[in-house]
């Protein structure tokens, strides 16, 4: 079991360093963060430079990376802002949903489009009264002739506004089945007919964002249906072990910066003469604070291994 990264992955590490040190400074994103916007073109510079393809099947258009070279991806987008490193995270779960279940026409269709940055996935699953039991959803869509109609409303969907978006959705549609059972996904563009999206006010993670949906009537072909009728659950927790290792490198990005600017700080801040870095119960913070990041880098490294 060897950690030590490749040349290759050396040189993606640094590209995207490189990249995100340019577009993202401290003073941009500190903005992006009070306006409550996301720079589409630092995404387009990302797409530009191969990095959302990676989370793309090679067999329609991605490169197909390796989960391996992903962590890498994440932990450094994700410095300036977690929210970067969650946008390129939603295609990747997308893409591993779709890929694993949709239909082939839908497959060909949306996939190469997520690689060159024409189209994006979001996840919706949480409802106001179904937080940590998510199997309690009841978000419905009853068939309508060839079609769905859906009703019900979302809560704290990441990225749900974003423009071309389309969402993983999660929905009920055998109000009889009860918990797991009667669960369905659907991929639903965000700006069809009956769909109100509202950015939420929190406290950070405001560059993305998170949403509340409301779905009125919103119609949606039956190919949009991804996999089986009410096997929606199912193929949700296929992929939650490739979500929590990417949540995993996501937030070691942010665990690093923070360490970064805490260290700076404490040679910068001076009390009674001398920085505070300098005594000991401030460095004793800083050691544990370095401890904790690296056992973080090495157990993803694991994960992802």
């Amino acid at each position: 079991m060897d950690f030590n990264q490749t040349e290759e992955q050396i040189m993606l590490r640094s590209a995207i360093e490189r990249l995100v040190h340019s577009m993202c400074t401290p003073e941009k994103v500190r903005q992006w963060d009070r306006d409550g916007s996301y720079p589409e073109e630092v995404y387009a510079a990302m797409v530009d430079a191969g990095f959302v393809s990676m989370v793309v099947p090679a067999e329609y258009g991605g490169m197909g990376s390796p989960m391996s070279d992903c962590i890498i991806l994440y932990e450094e987008v994700a410095k300036p802002s977690v929210d970067f490193a969650t946008r390129i995270a939603l295609q990747a779960w997308g893409c591993s949903i779709l890929a694993d279940v949709a239909p082939e026409e839908l497959k060909r269709e949306f996939l190469p489009r997520v690689a060159q940055g024409e189209a994006k996935l979001s996840f919706s699953l949480t409802e106001p009264s179904s937080g940590s039991d998510a199997a309690s959803l009841t978000t419905s869509a009853r068939r309508d002739g060839d079609d769905w109609l859906i009703n019900g409303q979302k809560v704290f969907s990441s990225g749900a506004d974003a423009p071309d978006n389309h969402i993983v959705l999660a929905v009920r549609t055998a109000k009889s089945d009860k918990r797991h059972d009667g669960i369905s996904l659907f991929l639903v563009p965000n700006d069809l007919k009956g769909i109100t999206i509202r950015r939420l006010d929190v406290i950070g993670r405001r560059v993305l964002g998170l949403s509340e949906i409301y779905f009125d009537d919103v119609r949606v072909p039956s190919r949009y249906l991804l996999g089986e009728e009410g096997k929606g659950w199912g193929y949700i927790g296929r992929h939650l072990e490739r979500e929590r290792i990417t949540l995993a490198a996501n937030y070691l990005g942010c665990a690093s910066s923070a360490l970064n600017d805490a260290t700076i700080y404490a040679q910068e801040r001076k009390q009674f003469g001398r920085p505070i870095g300098q005594f000991q119960a401030i460095a004793h913070m800083l050691a544990d604070m370095a401890t904790e990041v690296e056992c973080g880098r090495w157990l993803t490294a694991m994960a992802a291994w």
